[in-house]
């Protein structure tokens, strides 16, 4: 079965969607404080948001990038299907949003993880990210930069 990476809308139902799974996988693994109105609230207005999609059009990932200042964008709501993971996806799309954000001429992307999120910080140390100083969402133990310029 093949994955592709689409550019997307992310108030399309296949967007909701996984952005519901990313949410529910997020209170399981991570803490109940992620609240839904909040994430879909920043999804709903990325500069760029992108979707995996199975050979039969499902959504089994899905990312957004949002410029948070002149020179950098932050990524969120990264997720995979779990069953699908270690399948390149994530990278992917990493690298999905990564040239978007080129295209924006950003010189950095941020992100923000949980350390509970073995996948996600794996994907991020092996994909060039750095660690850097704490940000802003209570929730994250991990924050990465990684210069694009």
């Amino acid at each position: 079965m093949g994955y592709r990476i689409e550019a997307a809308d992310p108030t399309d139902d296949r967007a909701q969607g996984a952005l519901t799974s990313f949410l529910a996988e997020m209170a399981e693994r991570v803490d109940t404080r992620f609240l839904d109105e909040d994430v879909r609230a920043q999804a709903s207005k990325p500069e760029f948001f992108v979707l995996a999609l199975d050979d039969s059009d499902r959504a089994v990932g899905c990312g957004a990038l949002r410029q948070v200042s002149a020179d950098t964008g932050e990524i969120g709501q990264m997720w995979v299907n779990p069953v699908l993971r270690g399948r390149g996806i994530g990278r992917r799309m990493l690298s999905a949003l990564e040239g978007a954000a080129a295209v924006a001429n950003l010189d950095s992307v941020r992100l923000e993880t949980h350390e509970n999120l073995h996948e996600s910080v794996l994907l991020f140390e092996t994909n060039g990210y750095q660690r850097v100083e704490s940000g802003e969402n209570e929730v994250a133990t991990h924050v990465y930069e990684k210069q694009l310029a």
